[in-house]
């Protein structure tokens, strides 16, 4: 055989291993897969006593959480041309604002704070099956049974240690209405035993690939060996006011993987960079100066015409550190507030004044928002614009 022939036989063999990254292997690898020891951090500063439970949760709410969800706004409400597209999304989605409050009036507040923590779960939840998905589609990997088995295994593993831990956590169950207690034993066992059979099926798959040289998406399984085992540890470590420590733990990864992805797509709110073939065609470095100043100053004013305040916000990463520091102290400062209050019966919000209940209900309206909005903005299949911002076709 010759050279050329085995060559051209390499070139048409499969990779063992498909390494697509969403940004890069490094940008990846640390904030969308690394920044797992965040959650890992705070667990063990927590659980050691090193870091007391109020500092953590409202420093991580108002520095870190709600600076993420304001992320969520600076791509749509800051948008100006996400109004011609998502008007009646964005305008609808403020009726979040008037349903906890109505249900607090209609004396279900209960009811609706338990409903709050599962949708904010679930939203943890979503968000790893997001970046699941899109590791999938950057390394091709999208065959239907690799489809199935890996969503059917995310739901099962990052849910059995949740609903496991409401089962033997006596102050997380006070939470749950009286109706339900009675079936959470049962539906943690049925998750238990989906789980084991579905990593046993999962795994098969994953050597049956192998074996037929189908390639690996080791991004993917990354992502995974991050976020699965770091739930399971945090929620059945032992720890006190665990419901509550809970929320700043499992969260704060989902808070820096998000804060990147916003801030790698915000990026289309920026200037774009002259070419290297346009720059060479200007003859003198001064000329080169001049020209590059003038073509940012019109590029950052068209920039401004189209978005709106999303190309200001996002013109800098201070700007955009600044706007979402400042919206965590007037989304974040209050809630701290109120739900200290609520640290003193370590019972649902619901065992609150009614007045202090309308005021917690009121502000999860912000994070109903995001929750609800991020359901629908991040769509690569069905909105082009967001394919491209993120590099995915």
């Amino acid at each position: 055989m010759s050279a050329a022939t085995e060559a051209i036989t390499n070139q048409a063999r499969p990779r063992a291993i498909s390494l697509r990254w969403i940004i890069s292997a490094r940008e990846d690898l640390i904030w969308f897969i690394g920044s797992v020891a965040s959650s890992y951090l705070l667990l063990i500063l927590y659980v050691t006593g090193i870091l007391p439970l109020i500092p953590m949760v409202a420093g991580w709410a108002i520095l870190i959480d709600a600076p993420h969800v304001f992320g969520t706004f600076s791509r749509t409400y800051f948008d100006k041309s996400e109004w011609k597209t998502r008007k009646r999304l964005m305008l609808g989605s403020l009726l979040f604002f008037v349903i906890g409050p109505t249900m607090v009036l209609l004396g279900a507040g209960f009811t609706f704070f338990f409903i709050a923590a599962l949708w904010a779960y679930y939203h943890l939840v979503k968000q790893h099956y997001g970046f699941m998905v899109l590791y999938k589609k950057k390394n091709n990997d999208l065959a239907p049974i690799d489809n199935t088995l890996d969503r059917l295994l995310l739901m099962f593993a990052f849910n059995y240690p949740f609903v496991a831990f409401i089962a033997n956590d006596p102050n997380a169950m006070a939470r749950v209405p009286a109706i339900l207690r009675g079936g959470v034993n049962a539906v943690a066992t049925l998750l238990l035993i989906g789980t084991i059979v579905l990593g046993i099926g999962w795994v098969a798959r994953q050597i049956q690939r192998a074996i037929s040289r189908e390639p690996l998406n080791v991004p993917k399984y990354l992502l995974l060996a991050a976020a699965i085992p770091m739930h399971w540890i945090a929620l059945i470590t032992p720890m006190p006011a665990k419901p509550i420590a809970l929320v700043a733990i499992l969260t704060i990864y989902h808070n820096l993987q998000y804060h990147r992805l916003i801030w790698f797509h915000n990026q289309k709110y920026g200037s774009p960079r002259r070419s290297p073939a346009e720059s060479n065609k200007i003859a003198t470095p001064e000329r080169q100066r001049l020209s590059t100043l003038e073509g940012g100053e019109a590029a950052s004013e068209d920039s401004r015409q189209k978005f709106g305040p999303a190309a200001f916000i996002s013109r800098r990463l201070i700007f955009y550190i600044a706007f979402g520091i400042l919206f965590g102290i007037v989304y974040q400062g209050p809630r701290q507030y109120l739900g200290y209050l609520n640290l003193h019966t370590g019972d649902s919000p619901a065992a609150l004044s009614t007045p202090i209940q309308l005021g917690i209900a009121f502000l999860w309206g912000y994070a109903f928002i995001h929750y609800y909005l991020d359901s629908k903005i991040w769509r690569v299949r069905r909105d082009p614009a967001v394919g491209k911002a993120l590099n995915i076709s």
